[in-house]
């Protein structure tokens, strides 16, 4: 086997670490050029974001026949809201106390009556918390 003078084989090295650096900066080139690597999960579109509408509560029915107004004392069976419209999805306008006396004014096919207060004050309860005759019941106007 030969030995290289020692100069020589400096120059070889040099050489080599050079050929190898030139090597790795061509490879950083290269990878810029290749496409992306694909994900092993898939990428799904964003969607837009939905601003959610908040529903208004329908108004409250109006009356088709002229109310026919007819007094019950202690007609409020429980101490009760009164609603600004026919369902719960209505402000409560008032708060009634077991026994007190009101103003049938109609109902509506659902179990709610339009009720007038002793203050002046219109408002709906739904039937549960009222005690109303049979009698009364039939003779009250259906409102839409």
């Amino acid at each position: 086997m030969t030995v290289l003078p020692r100069q020589l084989r400096r120059i070889i090295l040099i050489g080599c670490v050079v050929l190898g650096v030139s090597i790795l900066a061509a490879c950083e080139y290269i990878d810029a050029a290749l496409p992306p690597t694909p994900s092993p999960f898939p990428t799904l579109a964003r969607l837009p974001s939905v601003t959610p509408v908040t529903p208004s509560p329908a108004p409250p029915p109006t009356a088709t026949p002229a109310p026919i107004a007819l007094e019950f004392p202690g007609l409020v069976v429980v101490n009760a809201n009164v609603r600004a419209g026919p369902s719960t999805d209505f402000e409560i306008v008032n708060i009634m106390l077991a026994g007190s006396t009101l103003l049938l004014q109609g109902r509506t096919a659902t179990g709610w009556y339009k009720v007038l207060l002793p203050d002046g004050t219109e408002g709906w309860m739904f039937e549960q918390v009222l005690d109303v005759p049979p009698e009364t019941f039939a003779q009250l106007p259906i409102m839409e």
